[in-house]
Order: C-alpha cells, then sequence, then structure tokens
C-alpha cells in the first residue's frame, strides 16, 4: 500500500514538472509579426498619356574646375595645376590645356583629376591658361583664365673669369653653339608620363651661394642672367640625383663644365653642373638619391660648387620652387603607360 502511494505522487509531482516546463517554453516564444500590408508597386510607362516619348531634361556641362599652387606665383616659380573636369554624367573623353602658349603635358590622378606643370616665367606678368575638355558625346567645354605672376628684384654680383670664358675663339664659338642647340634639343623634348617618385630633395646640402635670377658682371660686363642655384661644397662631394628620372645628357660642355641632365617626365629635368666628376651616362636610369657625379670646379666658374637647374618645357625656373611642393600626396598614376617607361636596371 505504502508504494502504491509513494509511486502516484511520484506521478503527480512528474507531471506538473512537464507542465510547468511547457508553460515556460511558451512564455518565451516570440508573437508572431502582425501582417504588413502589401506595398503596390508604381508601374512606369515609357509613354505618357497621351502616347509620346517622356522627355527627360537636358544636363548642362558643367565648367571644369581649376587649381593651382602657388596661389600666387613669383617669377621663376614652377607651379602645379591640376584640372577637375566636371560633366554631370557623360564621361570624359579627353582633357587638354596650354599655358602661355605652351601645350601642358597632363597626367591622371587617381580619382579622375589630371596634374600638369606651368612655368611661371621671368619678366613675365600673368600666365594665360586655356583649358578644354570634351566628353564622350563629342561635346566640348572650353575655359580661359590668366595667373597672375609677383615681380621679383634681382641682385647683381661680380665675377672675374678667365678671358677664354668671355672672349671665346672661333672654333670655340662653334662648339658653344653645338653645345647650345644640343641642350635646348634636349630640353624641348617632352616624356608624357610622369618618371619621378614623390618629393623633390637637394642634390647637396650646403650654403647658397649664389641665388637663382642673380644678374652677372663677368670682368665687369653684364654677360647674364643665373639660371639655376649655387650651392657651396667641397670637391669631391657627393652629388645625388634630386628625384627619379632618366639621363639625358652626361658630358663635358663649355661653360657647364662636367654636367648632368635628368628628365623626370612631364617636362621636367634637373642640370647639375661645374663637377669634377661624373658617375652616370647617357640613356641610364637613376633612383632619387642615386650618386651621379662629385663637386668640381669645371666650366666657367670661379671655385668648386655644384650648379643645379630646374626646367619647365625648357623653361628655367627657381629649383627651390619645386621644393616647396607636395607632390608626394597627389597620387600620381606612374604607370599610365608603361611602354614608355624606362627600363629599371
Amino acid at each position: 500500500m505504502r508504494s502504491t502511494y509513494v509511486l502516484g505522487r511520484l506521478r503527480v509531482g512528474l507531471s506538473t514538472f512537464v507542465a510547468a516546463l511547457a508553460l515556460a517554453a511558451c512564455a518565451k516564444l516570440p508573437e508572431p509579426p502582425s501582417p504588413q500590408p502589401e506595398l503596390e508597386t508604381p508601374h512606369v510607362d515609357a509613354l505618357d498619356l497621351e502616347g509620346e516619348p517622356l522627355r527627360l531634361p537636358t544636363l548642362q556641362p558643367l565648367a571644369p574646375q581649376l587649381h593651382w599652387v602657388p596661389a600666387t606665383p613669383d617669377e621663376g616659380t614652377l607651379l602645379s595645376i591640376i584640372v577637375v573636369p566636371e560633366t554631370k554624367g557623360l564621361p570624359v573623353f579627353e582633357v587638354s590645356a596650354t599655358a602661355g602658349g605652351r601645350k601642358l603635358v597632363l597626367t591622371p590622378l587617381w580619382g579622375g583629376s589630371y596634374l600638369g606643370f606651368v612655368a611661371a616665367a621671368r619678366s613675365v606678368e600673368e600666365v594665360p591658361v586655356e583649358l578644354s575638355v570634351i566628353l564622350i558625346d563629342g561635346s566640348r567645354i572650353d575655359q580661359k583664365l590668366a595667373l597672375r605672376v609677383t615681380a621679383r628684384e634681382f641682385s647683381y654680383t661680380r665675377l672675374r673669369v678667365a678671358s677664354r670664358f668671355t672672349a671665346p675663339d672661333r672654333a670655340t664659338l662653334e662648339r658653344i653653339q653645338g653645345e647650345r642647340e644640343l641642350v635646348r634639343s634636349t630640353l624641348r623634348s617632352v616624356t608624357d608620363v610622369p618618371l619621378w617618385q614623390g618629393a623633390f630633395v637637394l642634390p647637396l646640402e650646403g650654403p647658397t651661394t649664389s641665388p637663382y635670377g642673380q644678374r652677372r658682371l663677368f670682368n665687369n660686363e653684364l654677360r647674364s642672367q643665373h639660371t639655376g642655384l649655387d650651392i657651396d661644397g667641397d670637391t669631391g662631394d657627393r652629388v645625388r640625383a634630386s628625384n627619379s628620372g632618366r639621363v639625358v645628357i652626361s658630358r663635358d660642355l663649355f661653360f657647364n663644365g662636367q654636367a648632368v641632365f635628368i628628365d623626370h617626365g612631364l617636362g621636367l629635368l634637373t642640370g647639375y653642373f661645374h663637377l669634377s666628376g661624373r658617375e652616370v651616362s647617357e640613356g641610364q636610369w637613376v633612383e632619387k638619391g642615386e650618386v651621379i657625379g662629385s663637386v668640381g670646379a669645371t666650366g666657367r666658374v670661379t671655385g668648386p660648387h655644384l650648379h643645379w637647374s630646374l626646367y619647365s618645357m625648357g623653361v628655367p625656373l627657381d629649383p627651390l620652387s619645386i621644393l616647396e611642393l607636395d607632390l608626394a600626396s597627389l597620387g600620381v598614376r606612374l604607370a599610365v603607360q608603361p611602354e614608355a617607361l624606362p627600363t629599371r636596371p
């Protein structure tokens, strides 16, 4: 009797426990979502109520935006110029520009803009710029503006050199003329892709002994205006490439002495003169900071130093101006035309 009683109590307890578990499970179940009314998708027909095709409004392309640095350039300054096409939907087919009557070489940047360089030459008050954007449908957007140039005061200096540099004989004059033509043709030849990497650097650390634009009286006669920057140094000091590029001239020139010219692309070239020795050859690729020669006193000089020059589309400019441009953050696409880049060692 007692075992029957205990078994019955266990059955009752077990039933109660199972019932409690079922209630707990039901309490945790989420309520079913309330039914949402179905939304009717509007139907757009290609014809209006009168049976005529719908006419969408014509989008007028916007004029391109132009940004340049520095905002107020001085005489002899290199400017970076960025063209931002504003097209309102239509893809850009071609972007072209001229500055001061010279065609600019533009290279694409990541994001769809274009980079070029403008020379604010000496003795100019403004640089006229003309832009042209051609869209994929053949439509064209033209824009004209003028960049104002601030005048600079250039100092004078007196130098005494050997008479053969101020009164050369006939044979020397023929040599000088041939070398001038070589340099001019080299500076006119433009590589249409960028060859540099990031910011430019000084080729030699040292004080400036003669700034850009200084007027020079050789043996009391005004002979020239300085086209570069003279950096003081001792004979044998190592001279380094201010950026990567291709050596286009490496030879002994009458006035410049042992000289090296490097093409950096987009019309930019740098020159390194009066070297005591050259360590690169024409056609060679050099990296930024690579040794290209040594300080010397060759050519028309009064003592050992490095003459450093900068050219844009053949125009001599103050090389310090390229150090002030933030070229490292522009996002230049160096592989726009890989076949045009030089073969690296």
